[in-house]
């Protein structure tokens, strides 16, 4: 008798055993998003913008004229926290003096800060999902020197963005944002655009694949005018850049920008 009960004993223990283990298996997941894995050496979520803000491409200078450049879309996980989506990662290349955050006019360096990206544009048509302000531009069309700005004068002072001159690079742009208000001699028409094969530097500009182009501009499409931003710096050197949007009237922040060894 002693030892049927045993055996009884046993077989419940470890019916109990299983059933707390199927539990655990079975068991709802945390389904909260976790944040994306990529190779950056900076937290998007660090980034101080305007309420509203949609769309974030970050701009991460690896050496010389080379970057990696990512774009996040702000999203809502299912108790309505939010935090920044990776949507791609590519290389890309900067001006060919790299980049400074005390740039001057001619001198073929990006400019290290955190702006709001505007004026989507291109020498191609517009395809399904670009922004509505999309503007195909012709060789009507300028981007003035003195304004920082576009501008329909061919009689305007500046980059003739729709000849045949800027043909693969001005395919698809969108201007950074820096120096708003232009102000003089700290340079103009700094754009992200597509690159072209062959090419490994620019005169100061941000340039990734057309595919990738193609990609920001339906983010920027979707995010609307307005919502989207953009922040440019050497690697290891965010921290200095991440509440410094609109400082000095759009310009770059002040610091020491030297990548840590």
């Amino acid at each position: 008798m002693n030892r049927q009960i045993a055996v009884v004993l046993l077989a419940a223990a470890f019916s109990a055993a299983c059933g707390t283990v199927c539990f655990a298996e079975t068991a709802p997941k945390n389904t909260e998003k976790a944040a994306e894995e990529f190779s950056g050496s900076f937290d998007p979520e660090r980034f101080v913008l305007p309420e509203g803000a949609g769309a974030l491409v970050v701009v991460e200078g690896t050496g010389g004229s080379s970057c990696t450049v990512y774009a996040f879309e702000r999203m809502d996980d299912k108790n309505g926290n939010s935090y920044w989506e990776l949507l791609f990662e590519t290389d890309g290349y900067l001006g060919r003096n790299g980049m400074n955050n005390y740039r001057v006019e001619g001198d073929k360096t990006t400019p290290i800060g955190l702006f709001r990206m505007n004026t989507p544009f291109g020498q191609k048509p517009a395809l399904e999902g670009f922004p509505d302000n999309y503007l195909q531009v012709t060789k009507r069309h300028v981007w003035s020197r003195y304004q920082n700005r576009m501008v329909e004068d061919p009689s305007a002072e500046g980059e003739r963005v729709g000849t045949a001159g800027y043909a693969g690079y001005y395919n698809y742009a969108i201007d950074a944002g820096y120096n708003p208000n232009a102000v003089k001699k700290k340079g103009s028409a700094l754009f992200i655009h597509c690159s072209v094969q062959g090419k490994t530097s620019t005169s100061g500009c941000v340039a990734i694949p057309e595919e990738r182009l193609i990609d920001l501009m339906r983010l920027y499409g979707k995010q609307g005018d307005g919502n989207c931003y953009i922040a440019q710096a050497p690697r290891g050197t965010f921290d200095k850049v991440y509440d410094t949007f609109g400082i000095f009237g759009g310009l770059s922040p002040n610091g020491d920008f030297t990548p840590a060894d």
